[in-house]
């Protein structure tokens, strides 16, 4: 209890740093960004806000997507399952872990296997990869092909190459029914205590996460599918990011908002605040300022963007958290059951 406490402590403590040095030193001198709350172009900021909406529903339907339909929850209650963890994520450093364990934890209490849930999560999370670093790979392409190549796109664009040579190598392992069995065979091996754990996760390889990863590819339409909500997921994101920036007269180009983008992507895995709050703003701003937009469109946009992505869902999913205890309180028969058909 007090390692968590301490831990925390200095977490909380990185934040403050991390807005000093970054944040602070861009908002000074951005008075002039105050004009321009009162001088927004045209509809940009709902489109943003419809935008991020929907990305988060498209997402919910990926979830969906990857469960099969014997044992797929309502849509209803899959939504409120995302809307949770993705809001326990946005609360924590290194949420993303935490907002899966508990999308698993929350699948399974409503009907869903423990084996499919977890592949399911798997899943998503490495098609999502895909369908992101795709998006980057082709907006920075593109843009860069327009624009010119610079420092600030190479580097983005370097990593989105390897993202994509390592996803695409993790699903050409998963193909071959004997680099599967070698996996299950290395898991069992694992010195652990009495070889106990190590047996058990080489069952649950074998008897769970095996077959669903044979019945998935097997199910090309359903993967097709899966894989679609997933780049739609990603592609409102970011024109979420490119009307945030559009609704204060932000000049960028293509490439701009991919490395912006791009960076907010690579934020959120970093461990060190929820979601990377703080450094990403402070990265993002100077990268855009980099790409000829203007200090005081670059911070109001980045930090409307920030607003909607990452701190709107924090209240809608404690919305739907609520929703879903309210369910399960209810007597039978007044309300859905987990496994009813949409």
């Amino acid at each position: 209890m007090r390692s968590r406490r301490l831990l925390i402590v200095a977490q909380v403590a990185v934040l403050g740093v991390v807005v000093w040095l970054l944040i602070v030193p861009k908002l000074r001198g951005s008075s002039a960004a105050l004009p321009l709350l009162w001088d927004l172009d045209g509809p940009w900021v709902p489109i943003a806000l419809a935008a991020e909406i929907g990305s988060l529903l498209a997402y919910t339907l990926t979830t969906r997507a990857m469960l099969t339909t014997a044992v797929r929850p309502p849509y209803r209650r899959v939504a409120c399952i995302d809307l949770s963890s993705i809001a326990l994520g946005h609360c924590l450093p290194d949420g993303g872990a935490a907002g899966t364990a508990l999308s698993w934890r929350l699948l399974v209490k409503n009907g869903v296997p423990g084996g499919e849930a977890a592949f399911a999560k798997l899943a998503q999370g490495l098609g999502s990869a895909a369908m992101l670093y795709s998006l980057l790979f082709t907006a920075l392409v593109v843009g860069g092909y327009d624009g010119g190549y610079t420092k600030w796109t190479i580097a983005p664009l370097a990593l989105a190459i390897v993202a994509l040579t390592v996803v695409a190598l993790l699903i050409a392992s998963l193909r071959r029914p004997r680099l599967r069995e070698r996996t299950a065979a290395r898991i069992a091996r694992i010195p652990r205590v009495g070889g106990r754990l190590a047996h058990r996760a080489a069952h649950l390889y074998e008897s769970h996460l095996d077959s669903h990863v044979r019945t998935a590819l097997r199910d090309r339409r359903r993967m097709a599918q899966a894989l679609g909500w997933s780049m739609t997921n990603w592609a409102l994101d970011f024109v979420a990011l490119y009307a945030a920036l559009t609704a204060f007269d932000a000049d960028v180009r293509l490439e701009g908002v991919a490395v912006a983008f791009a960076i907010a992507c690579f934020g959120t895995w970093l461990p060190i605040t929820p979601s990377g709050l703080g450094v990403t703003e402070g990265l993002m701003i100077p990268a855009l300022i980099a790409f000829g937009t203007t200090q005081p469109a670059a911070v109001l946009g980045v930090l409307t963007w920030r607003a909607i992505a990452y701190w709107l869902p924090i209240p809608i999913g404690a919305v739907a958290y609520t929703a879903l205890r309210l369910d399960r309180r209810m007597p039978p028969g007044t309300g859905p059951t987990p496994l009813a058909a949409a």
